[in-house]
């Protein structure tokens, strides 16, 4: 899943400030080429003055941008995994992040709940290898949702229903993700509780609803597990059988 910078989509356009290139989607193009003047887009984001912090493999912020006035989250992409020590940040051309704006505005389109992207950025470095920085859209007052089920004590029937949704709406479009955990679930609870999902650079498409189903249930669920032994997480066998059980019955809806 990685790609160069050439595929822009309808909507995204191409830019490029001296060594640095982009691709933006075009309400936010001026703001992306005026952050990039002197700075990585994730260097200008973390000098931004109330940036909020998100911490993951390392920060990422939370911003305003200033013309538009969208709200975005600035991260640097890094590797995972068994060789993330050795990688670390290096990508072959952009990375993963072609791919995930595909990803993102397909989950889109098929009305997964999940940011929308904004831009990538992509800097040169040594032996013809790239660094790169994503932005998408902010989700205002979210939380992840281990955050969250640590917060109230447990997985209560408030959070059951919005995850259930957001597991059978991710069958539907046929999406698997292969990195869907408790940290890459957002959860809003302004108005109504609303789930959605984050990282979308490993999903994969083209599973058959029932498989993608319960690939997804299954990786939540030992995701859950992982989090209730390393970190004493209140989100029981009899909550996880729940929170199966809705999602199937959402999932057998056409």
């Amino acid at each position: 899943m990685t790609g160069s910078l050439d595929a822009a989509p309808p909507g995204y356009l191409h830019v490029s400030v001296a060594r640095r290139r982009a691709v933006v989607r075009a309400r936010e193009a001026a703001d992306i080429r005026d952050a990039l003047t002197w700075q990585t887009l994730h260097e200008w984001a973390a000098r931004v003055p109330g940036a909020r912090e998100y911490v993951g493999r390392e920060f990422a912020y939370g911003v305003a941008l200033p013309s538009s006035g969208t709200r975005v989250v600035v991260r640097h992409a890094r590797h995972g995994g068994a060789l993330q020590g050795l990688t670390q940040d290096l990508w072959i051309g952009a990375g993963r992040a072609p791919y995930e704006l595909m990803a993102a505005t397909r989950l889109d389109a098929a009305g997964v709940p999940t940011p929308r992207f904004v831009a990538y950025a992509v800097y040169r470095a040594a032996l013809g290898l790239s660094r790169v920085d994503v932005a998408v859209e902010e989700i205002p007052d979210a939380r992840d949702l281990a955050a969250v089920v640590a917060e109230r004590g447990g997985f209560d029937d408030t959070l059951l229903e919005p995850v259930a949704v957001l597991l059978s709406t991710l069958a539907r479009a046929g999406a698997r993700h292969e990195d869907l955990n408790l940290k890459n679930v957002l959860v809003t609870t302004h108005d109504t509780t609303a789930a959605w999902a984050i990282d979308v650079d490993r999903v994969v498409f083209g599973a058959p609803r029932v498989r993608a189903l319960e690939a997804n249930i299954a990786r939540l669920a030992r995701s859950a597990r992982k989090w209730r032994r390393g970190h004493a997480l209140p989100f029981g066998e009899d909550r996880l059988g729940a929170l199966a059980r809705r999602a199937r019955e959402l999932g057998a809806r056409r």
